[in-house]
């Protein structure tokens, strides 16, 4: 465990000034999130319809390229000269470390859909359990909102667990490109301690989306005032929050890894 402390308002400084210098530099490809944003504002259909699945799949490989791109610049200066560190135009290149950052991604969705999955299972029978109990049988209606709202809240410890978990091991991203491997939970050790700092740089960076994702709520209907909103939200997503995430991640892993990691590959974690 590093015994380095983390200071929030440091790293939420760092962070800022990260994505002010550098997503200008990576502007090509943030101008395709920011399209795809847009696209899936303003898209008809379900959040499951066909098209916003592939816009989200779109989303998702571009954003492994942004932050290939954010983590080149923010370990540029440890691996000069290398040319796996250099950036493509405007933030496009397709390499090593975006490959190693899909894998570590896919990774992680693999183990969340098994997480998922198994406490569907227990909430399965969970339920037969209790109905057997009660002797009662299926309700033949359809849900109430009552039984819809106690169907979210019995996801909610899942939700808990899950950002604990990703608090835990944010900096995964960073180290992956950092230390040129997969390094999904290697960054475990590193974060030891330092939950609660950590958590409360992640939410103060999500506030500029929060607020712009209430006061559209506040607006009601669609109107004006609401899709510029959502146009800024977007923009804001764009060029800044992500950009401001990768410099906190790389703020933070830079911070807690000490020397013998540095020499050695990297902190060593559960499945790391």
């Amino acid at each position: 465990m590093s015994e380095r402390k983390i200071s929030i308002q440091a790293a939420v400084t760092a962070a800022f000034d990260f994505a002010k210098v550098n997503a200008p530099k990576t502007a090509g490809v943030l101008s395709i999130i920011l399209l795809l944003n847009i696209a899936s504002v303003f898209t008809p259909g379900t959040p499951l319809s066909a098209s916003h699945l592939a816009l989200m799949a779109l989303e998702a490989l571009f954003g492994v390229i942004a932050q290939g791109a954010l983590y080149r610049l923010a370990f540029q200066n440890e691996h000069s000269g290398d040319p796996e560190f250099r950036v493509g135009p405007l933030g496009l290149q397709w390499g090593k470390p975006e490959l190693r950052l899909l894998g570590a991604d896919l990774l992680l969705l693999f183990l969340v859909v098994l997480a998922l999955l198994f406490w569907v299972i227990i909430l399965i029978v969970s339920l037969g359990a209790g109905m057997f109990v009660s002797g009662t049988g299926a309700a033949p209606l359809p849900p109430t909102p009552e039984q819809e709202s106690h169907v979210l809240a019995a996801f909610a410890p899942l939700f808990l667990i899950a950002l604990a978990v990703y608090v835990r091991i944010c900096l995964y991203a960073a180290a992956t490109v950092a230390e040129r491997k997969v390094a999904v939970f290697s960054t475990w050790s590193l974060t030891r301690g330092k939950f609660w700092p950590i958590l409360a740089a992640f939410v103060l960076l999500k506030i500029p989306i929060g607020a712009l994702g209430l006061l559209a709520a506040l607006a009601g209907e669609p109107h004006a005032a609401t899709i510029v909103l959502e146009l800024l939200a977007c923009v804001l997503d764009a060029f800044l929050i992500r950009p401001m995430y990768c410099g906190l991640y790389a703020h933070l892993y830079s911070g807690l890894r000490t020397t013998s990691e540095v020499q050695t590959g990297g902190a060593r974690g559960p499945w790391g």
